[in-house]
This record gives C-alpha cells, sequence and structure tokens, in this order.
C-alpha cells in the first residue's frame, strides 16, 4: 500500500471526483448529519432522508478501507472514510446507482419480500429509471480512484472488493465457521461419506437411471449436512437446492447441452422454492436427478463425433433464429461441403432435415403447451408462411398442425 502525508482538502477533491463521474457525492463527518452534496436532485431526496438509516452501521464500525453498500432495494453506494493523520474523520459516500434496471421479475420478487404496497409499484419504477447504471467494475474502479484521492493511499479492486464484504458480514460469522469446525474435530463428528456422493454423481454422469434409483433408496438420512438451523424445510431446500446444482454438472459433464442443462436446473429450483411440504421437496429433488439422468442417458446413445455435436447443440439454442450452414461449418472449423456429408453419415438425415425435424418437434411442444395460433408458432420457428410450416410439419408427423392439436387430450393441456 502506497501512502502520501500531503492529503488534500476533502471538498475539493469531491467536487473533482463529482465532475469526473457525475455521482451524487456526500459528505458527513462522524456523528453528524449529511454536511455536503454534489449533484444531488430530487430524484434523491428519499435515500437523503434515509441516510442515517442507511449508513449508521458503517459509521459505528471501525472502517478504514472504501466499500461498495448495495441497499435492500438494489441501490449501490462506495462508502469511503476520511482519515486525517491515522484517525478517521467523516465518510465520502458516492451514489446511489445501479447496475441494471431491474426486471418485472426482480420487481416483483422484491415487492413481496419486503412487503410492499403494489400502489407504490410506479413511484420506484420511476425511482430505478433515474438511477445512473454503472457496473460492479467500474464502481471498484472508481472507489480505487476516490480513497486515492481523498486519502492519497493505493489500493486494488479487489482489496475494495474484499472489503466490502468483510464490513457487511457480521464478523461472527466467520468465528462460527471456526468454532463449528473445531466442535465437529474435537466430537469425531462428520458429514456422512463422501463415497456416496461420488457414486450419484457418476451415475448422473454416465445416464444409469436404475442404479441411480437403486442407490438413492439406500441413501442414508442421518450425517447429512444441516444448511439452515431455524427451520427443517428451509434447511431440505436448500440441500435439494445444493444436489441439483451438482446434478447440473454432472450432467453437463455426462453430455447434455449446457445451456438445456443451466435451464432444467433453474426449472427444478424454482419448483423446489414453491413448496411447502418437507416430502414434496424431496419427491422434487429426485425427480430433478432423474430428469439430468434420464436426458444423459438419452444423449449416450447417440454416437457422435465432437464437430457434430457441436452442430446438434447450437441447433439446439437457435431453432428459433435463422442458422446457416456456414455458421455451423465455422463453429466446428470444417468444410461446409463435408461438414454436411459427416453429418448424414452420423445423424441419419441431412443437416436440413435435421433443422426441419427439431424445429417440429418445439413446434409439437408448443402446439401442446401453449394456446398460440398455428401462424404465430410457425413464424417464431422461422418458417417462411403458414403453408411452409404446414408442409415441413406433415412432412415428419403425417398431420397437420391443426389436427395434432386436435389430437391432444384435454386432460394433458
Amino acid at each position: 500500500m502506497v501512502i502520501v502525508h500531503n492529503q488534500p482538502d476533502v471538498a475539493y477533491s469531491s467536487k473533482l471526483l463529482y465532475e469526473t463521474i457525475q455521482l451524487p457525492i456526500f459528505y458527513t463527518e462522524d456523528g453528524h448529519a449529511v454536511e455536503t452534496i454534489w449533484g444531488s436532485g430530487d430524484q434523491h431526496k428519499a435515500f437523503y432522508m434515509e441516510f442515517e438509516k442507511l449508513f449508521r452501521p458503517f459509521i459505528e464500525k471501525e472502517m478504514e478501507h472504501p466499500v461498495i453498500l448495495t441497499a435492500n432495494s438494489w441501490e449501490e453506494f462506495i462508502i469511503v472514510p476520511v482519515k486525517r493523520s491515522g484517525v478517521r474523520h467523516g465518510f465520502v459516500v458516492i451514489g446511489p446507482s445501479i447496475q441494471q434496471v431491474p426486471t418485472d421479475e426482480h420487481i416483483n420478487g422484491l415487492m413481496n419480500d419486503n412487503q410492499m404496497s403494489n400502489l407504490d409499484l410506479p413511484h420506484w419504477k420511476a425511482h430505478w429509471d433515474s438511477l445512473p447504471v454503472v457496473s460492479r467494475l467500474r464502481l471498484l474502479h472508481i472507489s480505487v480512484l476516490a480513497h486515492w484521492m481523498i486519502n492519497q493511499e493505493a489500493l486494488e479492486i479487489t482489496d475494495v472488493l474484499k472489503y466490502s464484504y468483510q464490513y457487511v458480514l457480521p464478523a461472527k460469522f466467520q468465528r462460527n465457521i471456526e468454532l463449528e469446525i473445531q466442535t465437529k474435530r474435537e466430537l469425531s463428528l462428520s458429514n456422512h461419506s463422501s463415497k456416496i456422493d461420488k457414486r450419484l454423481i457418476e451415475l448422473i454422469r454416465t445416464g444409469n437411471t436404475s442404479e441411480l434409483m437403486k442407490e438413492w433408496i439406500a441413501y442414508p438420512n442421518e450425517g447429512v449436512g444441516i444448511l439452515s438451523k431455524r427451520s427443517q424445510l428451509r434447511n431440505i431446500k436448500n440441500l435439494a437446492i445444493c444436489a441439483v446444482a451438482v446434478a447440473m454438472r454432472a450432467a453437463v459433464d455426462g453430455g447434455i447441452y449446457e445451456e438445456l442443462a443451466f435451464t432444467l436446473s433453474d426449472l427444478h429450483i424454482q419448483q423446489i422454492e414453491e413448496l411447502n411440504d418437507v416430502k414434496a421437496v424431496e419427491a422434487a429433488l429426485i425427480r430433478a436427478l432423474l430428469d439430468f439422468t434420464e436426458r444423459v442417458e438419452q444423449r449416450r446413445k447417440e454416437s457422435m463425433s465432437k464437430p457434430i455435436r457441436i452442430c446438434c447443440e447450437y441447433i439446439f439454442n437457435h431453432l428459433y433464429q435463422e442458422i446457416t450452414f456456414d455458421k455451423l461449418a465455422e463453429l466446428t472449423g470444417l468444410n461446409s461441403s463435408y461438414l454436411m456429408n459427416i453429418f448424414k453419415e452420423q445423424i441419419g438425415m441431412t443437416m436440413m432435415n435435421y433443422i426441419q425435424k427439431q424445429r417440429v418437434e418445439e413446434a409439437k411442444k408448443l402446439l401442446h403447451m401453449t394456446n398460440d395460433t398455428i401462424s404465430s408458432i410457425g413464424l417464431r420457428l422461422t418458417f417462411y408462411d403458414q403453408p411452409h410450416f404446414i408442409k415441413v410439419f406433415k412432412k415428419y408427423t403425417s398431420m397437420t398442425p391443426k389436427k395434432y392439436r386436435s389430437t391432444i387430450k384435454p386432460e394433458s393441456q
């Protein structure tokens, strides 16, 4: 750490910072209200009124390094201690900013978590829209710059990141971790053998569904880790979420497409979070593990070389966009003519027919699971027009999309 003893005036440094980064800057001396503000318009009035509530915990700590604080409503602030002759005199606060404008799903989650009224939603949306969008990396660089300009101490952005986590998390958490480790060592307590976990992971990776079921039946309940001490339901949910994440990685290693694996993981975890019964969570977990394993099993039956696997994965992920042979040749590094020849040898049909067939399979799912019109489904899957869609669909199913939809049993819709 580089330290220079001739430290500049805080007000002047803050003014230069504001003119450079164009973010609101607040200054307060320890134990006093906000004294000086640069660049704070009416849109930040709510924050100004909540200053004490937001930053009192940091003022009370022996904080000597800049940290980045994220509020519950996503605003982010940089807090820089002002030090003179080794003694802290106050704080410079930079912000608020936001990493990205929240999506509707995130907003709904926030409103539910904080029991906020929907009547306040327009106010919050206007507030978020008014905030400058600043990436976490830029905030880290601004923190380093601000600390140098105010305190003449040189830091790395990794230092700021470490200090931020250190000040946000209570110190007792780390002490509790060390005490828990010591207790388990002293009493010779341990979680169940990792050999069982490794066996389950290997069965998912190799797509061995029948053996996975047998192993799960014999899976011991005792010795399983505790991930929540306050609620058994929360504990089981946390364990299930960890298991789904591990299973997802095993399935990717086993050959299923990475994008598909991440999507499946998200969906299974979302389902687990919605459940309110321990047995239902356990059932959802085994369903998730079987889902991954069955998909690996199916994938392993499809023997293909690496270039063809790259093509199939790209096609799977881009059924709703235009797919060109040149792009597939570029991805595999092969000549397009040669690629089409080996594709037909390994898959058993031309690349064009394979793409059409995969789009028809996707269309069948949409016809089954949505009420979208036939023409809109065809357009989404890049068919030229409805007649073209009907022609290709009939080629692979021997019926029109309308006929296929009519054969679906009402109870399955």
